[in-house]
């Protein structure tokens, strides 16, 4: 039993990030108040035009309706989809914003979205008759890679894997799915989806893998821009050190 101490340890660590998290928590707030606004309209199917007109479909972005390319993250498909996705905001986020900051995490959550968005639009296989796409799964892949890009060493709780070994994992797996997508009709890669979907996995091709490869490589960028020449981990930790000091001191 003495690797419970350390996962208490851990787990209270982890906690203490969601207490002192701001926006994250406004974010999923967000998330869940416009779900359940539209679950009292009576769901998506009675709302169809809400989601035509601020879900992303790439021919309407292409033809003027560019607001797409950000409200397309803030509707959700059912209720499960706006919890997931609010908990991984708030729950990536919150260490996102511990890490660098508020403005870190906002511009995190924002190219999130829009390399979501981009990746959806060059290979999520949509034409003129696609539903369109929603949700805010992009950002929290993004939030997912800035963590991982930051700290590529570490073991990412729960999981005993390293930071660079789960971001460069997932963002490979959610490349992979999107282009043997059947609807993209890539030469030779088509047939293997073809072949999962015969074999009862047509619904893997249902999730936005390609607005998870765009989100996370543009957070992957993002967490690469930070680390820039001239600014090192070290220098991000006396920051961390400083706003922590500064909550202490409110």
């Amino acid at each position: 039993m003495q690797w419970m101490g350390p996962l208490m340890s851990e787990t209270s660590r982890r906690c203490g990030h969601l207490a002192q998290a701001r926006w994250p928590w406004v974010c999923a707030a967000l998330i869940l108040g416009i779900h359940g606004l539209v679950a009292f309209a009576g769901g998506p199917q009675q709302v169809p035009d809400l989601y035509l007109t601020l879900g992303l479909r790439r021919d309407e972005v292409l033809g003027g309706s560019v607001w797409q390319v950000f409200t397309y993250a803030w509707l959700h498909g059912n209720g499960w989809h706006a919890l997931i996705n609010a908990l991984c905001v708030l729950i990536l986020g919150g260490r996102v914003e511990h890490l660098l900051g508020r403005a870190a995490f906002l511009a995190t959550m924002a190219v999130g979205i829009m390399g979501g968005a981009l990746g959806h639009m060059v290979l999520g296989g949509g034409g003129s008759g696609a539903s369109p796409l929603v949700g805010i799964s992009g950002a929290c892949v993004a939030l997912l890679l800035v963590i991982t890009t930051l700290s590529p060493q570490s073991r990412m709780f729960p999981l005993p894997v390293s930071g660079r070994s789960l971001g460069l994992g997932i963002l490979s797996a959610a490349l992979i799915l999107a282009l043997v997508n059947p609807q993209l009709d890539l030469p030779g890669l088509a047939h293997i989806g073809h072949a999962l979907a015969a074999h009862g996995l047509a619904g893997w091709f249902a999730i936005g893998h390609a607005c998870h490869a765009g989100g996370g490589m543009a957070g992957g960028l993002y967490a690469l821009w930070i680390l820039r020449p001239g600014v090192t981990l070290e220098r991000l930790r006396q920051q961390r050190e400083r706003r922590e000091a500064r909550q202490r001191v409110r």
